[in-house]
């Protein structure tokens, strides 16, 4: 096979075996060095915000979250991490949210409910 022959379909066919997403977006693989919990709810402390979603891929570059609520007050941190309760949430009214990994500090398990109700 010459490459320089490729239709553009066979190339996004090649494209997507190292892609988990239609959109061609390439995703860490299963053993990628990295403790983000793909599948299951976090709360991402960033450089100036918080945000708490279902953490549905994360790449190189990214973190993208379902059912996401930006975070302007946590309250306690610990508390809030123990027991699920925000001071102030602001939950983003639909789609996914994607957050740059450059601007993560840190990101925890939030084995709560999210919230979907401003607060």
């Amino acid at each position: 096979m010459n490459i320089d022959d490729l239709t553009i379909k066979q190339a996004r066919d090649i494209a997507r075996m190292f892609c988990d997403s239609g959109d061609n977006t390439p995703t860490l693989p299963q053993n990628a060095n990295t403790d983000i919990p793909v599948g299951k709810n976090v709360l991402i402390r960033g450089v100036t915000l918080y945000y708490v979603g279902h953490c549905v891929r994360v790449t190189e570059q990214e973190i993208v979250l379902s059912d996401a609520s930006w975070v302007a007050h946590t309250g306690r941190f610990n508390e809030a991490l123990t027991t699920g309760v925000l001071s102030e949430v602001e939950p983003f009214p639909h789609g996914n949210v994607v957050v740059g990994r450059g601007a993560v500090m840190d990101v925890s398990a939030w084995p709560h409910d999210l919230p979907r109700t401003v607060k």
